[in-house]
């Protein structure tokens, strides 16, 4: 079994380094032409009849253009989204980036433990993305998964059974693939890992857990 784990493209959020969370931005005019060309230039060995998604605009775009190409059906699943930000969602993570190393300091934790205002732990992310993680264990099918940057960190570490500090170890362009395969095992296999080629020459800003832009 073969899977994709794609991070959706630009939005103007991620041009101003702006915490984008659970607010639904769309994608942007290169964000739409790096849809496009992820679309255009996807390459997989194997018919692929399943595209996930984040039901986020900004990730449903990027999975609708894709899906459409592979002629695959689309499912937005709502455990794919983001991690919430809660107050600090519009604000950059400039500005409210030492706010949480503070939080974490007068907890005696580290910053990946803090809650934001009204948001959500990395480990709450952790959390609900299992379930899901384990249905494409069992999967038979090949597929596409479209999420984000902090999101696909940790599902990546769940998918190689790393620990929840492994998703520290990842990180995505805009519309970057992970290719994986799944050995008789059971354990996956990386056989790309964030693959922007299908950009050409096109920076893509990353996205991943330690703060960068979502």
């Amino acid at each position: 079994m073969r899977l994709f784990v794609v991070r959706h493209g630009q939005t103007a959020w991620n041009l101003e380094g702006r915490a984008q969370g659970h607010t639904d931005i769309p994608l942007d005019d290169i964000g739409l032409d790096q849809a496009r060309a992820l679309a255009a230039g996807f390459e997989a060995e194997v018919e692929i009849t399943k595209v996930f998604t984040s039901d986020l605009l900004r990730a449903s775009q990027t999975a609708q253009t894709l899906a459409d190409r592979l002629r695959a059906d689309l499912i937005a699943r709502v455990e794919l989204r983001e991690r919430s930000f809660g107050d600090f969602e519009g604000k950059t993570f400039a500005r409210f980036g030492p706010k949480l190393v503070q939080l974490a300091k007068d907890q005696g934790i580290h910053q990946m433990h803090v809650t934001p205002p009204n948001g959500e732990t990395w480990q709450q992310v952790w959390d609900r993305l299992e379930p899901f993680t384990n249905e494409l264990r069992n999967m038979q099918e090949n597929c596409v998964v479209v999420t984000h940057g902090g999101t696909g960190s940790l599902l990546m570490a769940q998918l190689v059974q790393g620990t929840f500090e492994t998703c520290r170890s990842f990180s995505f362009g805009n519309t970057g693939i992970m290719e994986l395969e799944r050995r008789p095992e059971g354990f996956f296999k990386i056989l790309r890992y964030n693959d922007t080629s299908h950009l050409g020459r096109s920076a893509a800003l990353s996205g991943s857990v330690e703060g960068s832009t979502r």
